[in-house]
């Protein structure tokens, strides 16, 4: 009965390990097809709303509905560097709208104000610890480590598999009576010597 837990224990992380890679390779390779982003949260600058290594869904929006409260992804800088925070301020100038952001864990906002044309999208879905998931997949050497996963809980099933873990329990002899065929004596032919006759008792005949 152990062994069938162990066993069934076993079968179940590695269905969950195939459909969490699954679901995560999907999820990096097929939102950005409809356009979205899915970022990993490298910083706290943003907790308790998106905790450190979350993964964020950033869907693109139109700058007209952007409003004082949300989260938004912007790139800036010549090297399009990223980071995600909230707006805490719309500012309308003569060369178009902008806004003040700010790190919910900051104590203040961010040194400047950025061009609404620098937001990359809101943040539309947030799934913590996700993003370790995802930065792992993202390394050869975490694909690695997910089919080194799944190549153990295969061969440790297999494993419990030859010790008998899954034989079936030997059949027990029925009880009450026990009828035995019965037996038919062997047949053994009667062998008689037989008596050669003499020349004399040939003769009289």
């Amino acid at each position: 009965m152990a062994i069938r837990i162990v066993r069934g224990v076993l079968e179940l992380a590695l269905v969950g390990l195939m459909l969490g890679v699954l679901a995560t390779v999907l999820l990096v390779r097929g939102l950005p097809l409809s356009g979205r982003l899915v970022l990993v949260v490298a910083g706290g600058s943003m907790e308790p709303a998106l905790p450190l290594g979350s993964a964020i869904v950033v869907e693109p929006v139109p700058s007209s509905s952007l409003a004082v409260g949300d989260i938004v992804t912007v790139e800036v800088g010549p090297d399009h560097a990223i980071f995600t925070h909230r707006i805490t301020r719309l500012i309308q100038r003569v060369d178009g709208l902008w806004i003040e952001t700010k790190g919910d864990a900051n104590s203040t906002a961010d040194p400047t104000i950025l061009p609404v044309t620098s937001v990359a999208g809101r943040v539309q879905m947030t799934i913590p610890g996700l993003g370790h998931v995802v930065a792992a997949l993202s390394q050869p050497s975490g694909v690695a480590a997910a089919f080194g996963v799944a190549g153990l809980l295969v061969s440790l099933i297999m494993l419990l598999d030859d010790s008998g873990g899954s034989a079936p329990a030997p059949a027990r002899p029925a009880r009450g009576l026990v009828v035995q065929p019965a037996r038919t004596p062997a047949y053994k032919p009667s062998l008689k010597p037989v008596r050669r006759r003499t020349a004399g008792e040939a003769s009289r005949r």
